[in-house]
């Protein structure tokens, strides 16, 4: 199933008191990573036929008189469902953009948005995995050293690629892989022998592969706020403790 990350933005916050989008971001993930080439996104500015609020302007930037050019949402509703059918949609606070899409569709004469793909909830992942904690999209950036200086005005494709490597963070997992070997049936004596030493041919990495292996541990580092599994002694882990924490 394909994956999507979306986001939308709006001339307020509730859609059943007249809100509406001005604006849909689509990024769609290459299996565990996000492309920025064209087949895989979807952007669009929406005419709201409604004035924007000046301090809704000052979260996204998107006046009345800009959006007025714009096409309606009947006008891209197919496309927009054509670029999602069968997908599953991660969207973060999902309530919130679902709540409005539905209600443009309803307006449109179409069915809900679960009628055409799945929807996922990345903030109900968030507040699972880190309990108590800020877990907006600004906080996950901060906590897994994704760069979020260009959000200095909300838009919803630059949002929406900030969720796919949050996502992607997210789900990547950094659990212990110590293998008790005790509790294996037979014991290590059950394992096969190890083959020849000599018999096997070693690649070794470049340069260039171990300043990207470095650069990707120091990011695993910062999110893990301390050391991660792959810089950890082995020797200093003591006896039935995880080696390295959840990224």
């Amino acid at each position: 199933m394909r994956q999507i990350c979306l986001d939308t933005e709006t001339t307020g916050l509730n859609a059943d008191k007249g809100d509406r989008l001005v604006e849909i971001g689509c990024v769609q993930l290459d299996g565990r990573k996000f492309t920025l080439d064209s087949k895989f996104l979807y952007h669009v500015l929406i005419n709201p036929e409604r004035e924007v609020p000046e301090e809704v302007v000052k979260v996204h930037g998107l006046t009345t008189e800009r959006l007025a050019r714009e096409p309606r949402f009947a006008e891209i509703a197919p496309d927009f469902l054509k670029f999602v059918e069968g997908s599953e949609l991660i969207i973060h606070n999902a309530e919130f953009d679902v709540g409005f899409i539905d209600m443009e569709l309803r307006r449109a004469g179409l069915p809900p948005l679960e009628k055409s793909c799945r929807i996922t909830d990345s903030l109900a992942i968030a507040r699972k995995k880190f309990p108590g904690q800020r877990n907006t999209l600004d906080a996950l950036c901060s906590r897994f050293g994704i760069d979020s200086t260009a959000r200095t005005l909300h838009g919803a494709l630059l949002d929406a690629q900030l969720l796919a490597e949050v996502y992607i963070a997210l789900t990547r997992g950094q659990d212990s892989f110590r293998i008790d070997l005790g509790a294996m049936e037979g014991g290590k004596e059950s394992l096969p022998p190890l083959p020849d030493a000599s018999l096997l041919k070693v690649i070794r990495a470049s340069k260039e592969e171990l300043a990207a292996h470095e650069e990707q541990l120091d990011k695993i580092d910062k999110a893990c706020k301390g050391v991660c599994l792959w810089r950890l002694d082995p020797d200093a882990v003591p006896d039935g403790e995880p080696a390295g924490k959840a990224g």
